[in-house]
């Protein structure tokens, strides 16, 4: 991913928002929310289902699951 000078390189998901998650979390509807000053990026190494194979069961498949105590993944961050 580059923005800008910086490139990131690795595998994850990421968002880059106006917004920072506590604003996010803070506001009930999004006309409500204010761009703030800089720019926020969110970084995720993982991510795990949130609901099962159906509409009435929350249970999410073991294949999607994160189960182990510990994760370890790498990003690097550079200018160019």
């Amino acid at each position: 991913m580059n923005y800008g000078p910086h490139q990131w390189r690795g595998d994850f998901q990421f968002n880059i928002s106006r917004y920072s998650q506590q604003q996010l979390m803070e506001t009930s509807h999004r006309h409500l929310l204010h761009a703030e000053e800089g720019t926020w990026l969110n970084i995720d190494g993982f991510h795990m289902g949130i609901g099962g194979d159906d509409s009435w069961s929350p249970s999410v498949s073991a294949e999607f699951q994160l189960s182990a105590g510990r994760y370890h993944y790498q990003l690097v961050w550079c200018q160019k």
